[in-house]
Formats: C-alpha cells, sequence, structure tokens
C-alpha cells in the first residue's frame, strides 16, 4: 500500500494551456487537487471532504494501521465510521469484538462521526446526516455508496487505500471517463426505479461500455423520479462496472441538503456543454417495465411474466438498493388488507434509524406486521446472508443487491433481485409475480 503517485502524464491540451470540456466527476476532483481541470486517466493526488468506512472490513484496516504504526490520525473531522452490516452480534459471532474495537478506536482518535448499530446504512448516513453535498468528495472501501451522487457528491471507493486517506487526508487516484445517460418520460403503472435500474445493467454489463465511468444523469425524466428513486438506481450502478455515479442536483435535492447541511459549505457543479463522454445512452421511462433478475448474476434481468410462477420461500425488502422510505411504502401500498403466504417469511429492512421513525409514524410498519411481515433493525441485515439463511433449494426473491449461489445460505438455494413492489406481491401469491393486478386492485 503506497501512497505515492505515479508520474502525472500530461495531454497536449494541457501543455499548451487549451481549456478542454470538464464532465461533473472532473470538475469535483479537480477542485480537490487544487486545479482548474484535470484529464482523464491523469493520477492526481486529492483530499477529500470525508473518507467513509464500514466495520466488516475493520479488523483488516486495525491491522494496517498497527503495522504502520499510527497514533494520531491529521482529520479525525473527516473519518466517518459506521456499523452497518452487522446490526446485532449473534452469540458465537465475532462482530461483538470488531463493533467495541472500532468504537475504542474513534474514541482514542476524537473521531465524533461514528455511528453505531442501528444507525442504519452509511448510504443513508452520509445523506440524512448531511455529510453528502453538492460538490463534495468521499471516498469510501464500497463502490455502491455512489448512492450520495442523488446530491451531487462524488464518491470514489479505494478499498483498503481509505487508510491512506485517514492516516495523510489524501491519496491519488487516476481521473475516471465518464458516460451520460439520459432519461425521458414517466415511469408507467406498477414500474419502480429498481427496474429501470435492471434493465440498465441487463444492457451495459456484458459488453462493458459503463467499464470504470463515472456515470453522469440528466435529463427531465430524472425530474420525476423522488430521490429515493435515484439512490436506488445510483446503488446498484456498480454492478455494470462502473466507478461510480453522479447526478446534477435539482431543487428537490437542494432543497434537502439545505435542510441538512447545517451551515457546512457546498457548491453546485454541472458538466461543461462540450465535454466529453464515453458512451452516451437513453432511456424512456416509459418503455420500462417490471423486472426480475434470475440468477446468480446481477445483470440476467428478464420481464417479470418470463420468472412468473416460480415458488418461493422468502422475500425481503431491504438493502442499500431498496431500504428507503418510498420502498416502505411501495410495500404497505401492496400489503395493506393483505396476508403473506404461509409457506412465505417476510423480512423488511428500513436502511436507516430516520426511515424507521418515519415508516413507524406514517403507519407503514403495522401495515407491513398486520400482513405478517418481520421488521429488521436498520442495516443491511439479509442482503449478505447476515439474517434470513436460505436452506437447501430454497428460493428468495429480494430487493438486495446480489444474487450469486450461497449468498444468502445454501449454495442450492436461488435468489432472484427485484423491485419493492414486486417482492411485497410474490410474498403475498406465494410465487413470483406481476405487482400491477394486486395494484390495480388497490387503485380501483
Amino acid at each position: 500500500m503506497s501512497a505515492a503517485a505515479p508520474a502525472i502524464v500530461r495531454t497536449a491540451a494541457q501543455t499548451i494551456g487549451q481549456t478542454i470540456g470538464q464532465t461533473i466527476a472532473q470538475k469535483i476532483i479537480a477542485a480537490h487537487c487544487g486545479r482548474d481541470q484535470v484529464s482523464v486517466g491523469e493520477y492526481v493526488t486529492v483530499s477529500p471532504d470525508y473518507t467513509a468506512c464500514q466495520e466488516l472490513f475493520w479488523p483488516g484496516h486495525k491491522r494496517n494501521l498497527e503495522r504502520i504504526g499510527v497514533d494520531r490520525i491529521p482529520r479525525p473531522d473527516k473519518a466517518v465510521m459506521v456499523i452497518d452490516h452487522s446490526t446485532s452480534a449473534a452469540m458465537g459471532s465475532h462482530h461483538h469484538e470488531t463493533h467495541r474495537t472500532l468504537r475504542d478506536w474513534c474514541e482514542s482518535q476524537g473521531i465524533e462521526n461514528f455511528f453505531g448499530p442501528g444507525n442504519g446504512l452509511r448510504h443513508l448516513v452520509l445523506t440524512e446526516r448531511g455529510f453528502a453535498r453538492p460538490g463534495t468528495l468521499i471516498f469510501s472501501d464500497e463502490g455502491n455508496i455512489a448512492t450520495i451522487g442523488v446530491l451531487g457528491a462524488l464518491n470514489l471507493p479505494i478499498s483498503t487505500e481509505v487508510i491512506v486517506a485517514i492516516i495523510q487526508d489524501e491519496n491519488w487516484i487516476a481521473v475516471p471517463p465518464s458516460a451520460r445517460i439520459t432519461l425521458t418520460g414517466r415511469l408507467g403503472f406498477g414500474v419502480t426505479a429498481r427496474d429501470l435500474i435492471q434493465t440498465i445493467l441487463r444492457d451495459c454489463t456484458a459488453d462493458g461500455r459503463l467499464l470504470q465511468c463515472c456515470v453522469e444523469f440528466d435529463g427531465p425524466g430524472l425530474a420525476t423520479l423522488s430521490l429515493d428513486d435515484r439512490q436506488a438506481i445510483l446503488a446498484s450502478l456498480f454492478h455494470s462496472g462502473a466507478y461510480t455515479g453522479i447526478m446534477e442536483p435539482d431543487a428537490l435535492a437542494l432543497d434537502y441538503v439545505r435542510a441538512r447541511d447545517a451551515g457546512r459549505p457546498w457548491q453546485v457543479v454541472r458538466a461543461d456543454p462540450d465535454a466529453s463522454y464515453m458512451t452516451r445512452l437513453t432511456y424512456d421511462l416509459a418503455a420500462i417495465q417490471p423486472m426480475v433478475t434470475v440468477p446468480p448474476d446481477a445483470h440476467g434481468a428478464v420481464p417479470v411474466e418470463q420468472a412468473a410462477g416460480r415458488r418461493i420461500d422468502q422475500a425481503t425488502i431491504g438493502s442499500c438498493a431498496n431500504g428507503r422510505l418510498d420502498d416502505m411504502r411501495e410495500a404497505a401500498r401492496l400489503l395493506r388488507g393483505r396476508q403473506v403466504a404461509p409457506h412465505v417469511t417476510l423480512y423488511v429492512t428500513p436502511g436507516s434509524r430516520g426511515v424507521y421513525v418515519e415508516a413507524a409514524r406514517e403507519g407503514l410498519l403495522e401495515v407491513l406486521a398486520e400482513a405478517g411481515a418481520t421488521i429488521l433493525a436498520p442495516g443491511c441485515t439479509t442482503c449478505w446472508g447476515y439474517q434470513g439463511v436460505l436452506n437447501e433449494n430454497e428460493v428468495l426473491i429480494s430487493t438486495q443487491q446480489f444474487n450469486y449461489h450461497g449468498r444468502n445460505g445454501a449454495r442450492s438455494s436461488r435468489v432472484y433481485l427485484a423491485g419493492p413492489a414486486v417482492v411485497a406481491a410474490s410474498a403475498v401469491a406465494g410465487r413470483i409475480t406481476d405487482p400491477r393486478d394486486m395494484l390495480s386492485e388497490v387503485e380501483a
């Protein structure tokens, strides 16, 4: 692990001082390395606004810190530490030890931004607590935190290199290329943002057209989506091989930021009209239909009718992909007055304490529980198999992130991925089903 950056290779345009059009990612990176502009592929050293870590990787991070002999870190105010995967520590597990050592280390370093079990996912901690603001740059140890891009903040996942950023308040990166996806139209009845991102993954993963790109989203269709919808899109984007994702914040996003910034600075960053993109795509939201991703590939999405009828044993709603308030509302809309099939276990995990509280205030948790759902503590829970373990040959339909064999228990089990509407409807039917028939009854 080295903090020394490779030699910078400058383009001809930079050599002669020519101005080149900048993407959002280029502008944010340039601002954080004291430059007016940067070029794709160029290595630069940047100082982040924050570095976010979670507890599963903490034992390895701690060993590295001990090997290096770090006593004090220079900017404890920039470290954000969250326990979000192992929200509880079962007897016989090692997680309680990890919780304690991370908590003690944060206290010894003067890190006030420590969020213990029950606070929820880092993605939502960063947005709800005002860390993610337009123009900010946040290092993390996982790629799916691109969700903060919904507010115009840039996440750069650097794996174990987060320790370098914590120790030195900087690290080098290679400036990523960018891609642009324009959204038009409006999602149809019974269709969710999860169906859109599953469609994008189906189209773009195999040929690598988004590989290592920062994907910018724009277009009139974006304004028809809630902030929760937009986060659902960005959360799963990393399955395409994309490096990260971001959206130019509109009035809805900026109102959200202003309510949470606590006076901390931020600046809206927009791409130049002549910015260069590796690829440009357009999706008409009206053409998207309910999708189901068939195991074992996260990009194996098919229209729901192609998977319909498959008997399920378990259903889960939650994870960084779909654990937000809109997802709770969508599930409750379908489950109100209905019962989960007797042979199905349904788990629902609010993504954060804030989501949990608001869902309770709106009566959503009551609706879900009365329908037969088990409400779990905010965090990752079932997504990585920590809870809701599958037996041999069992079938799960879930809003989680992964569906490879063995992700949630026995290798012979199967995990189908879908949005909250499909999952809730399937939990009632006891088999994978198109939610639109049930939703039609609700709307009637």
